[in-house]
């Protein structure tokens, strides 16, 4: 499987205008955190290098998580840079304590895995 981002990456090759997109539930206001098999005790964000890839993965969720299926999600565009420095800095604790940029070429290997 292709691995997600490394940190190093994601700081030498994104600048500050850099966008991403994650998930986050509409009415609570916060963002679903996916379980990863390489991290199984933390509550991962994942970001992801365009629109159509979160709602790829938003559509699976929905159907993966009976608990999510009826509650409104929405695919949402983040400043890359700054929430990840956010999570690393636990100023911001809505988006869990760790997070994952998946590269373009990964996604569908992380959504096949995790459905099986």
């Amino acid at each position: 499987m292709t691995e997600p981002l490394s940190l190093e990456t994601i700081l030498g090759e994104f600048n500050e205008n850099a966008k991403a997109w994650t998930l986050r539930e509409a009415e609570s206001g916060k963002y679903v955190v996916i379980p990863h098999p390489d991290y199984p005790e933390r509550n991962i964000s994942h970001f992801f290098l365009n629109p159509k890839q979160a709602e790829d993965v938003m559509q699976r969720i929905r159907e993966a998580s009976p608990m999510l299926k009826g509650r409104k999600l929405v695919v949402e565009e983040v400043r890359l840079l700054q929430t990840c420095r956010d999570i690393v800095a636990e100023k911001n604790s809505k988006y869990g304590d760790g997070f994952l940029v998946h590269p373009r070429n990964e996604v569908w290997e992380f959504l096949n895995e995790a459905g099986s």
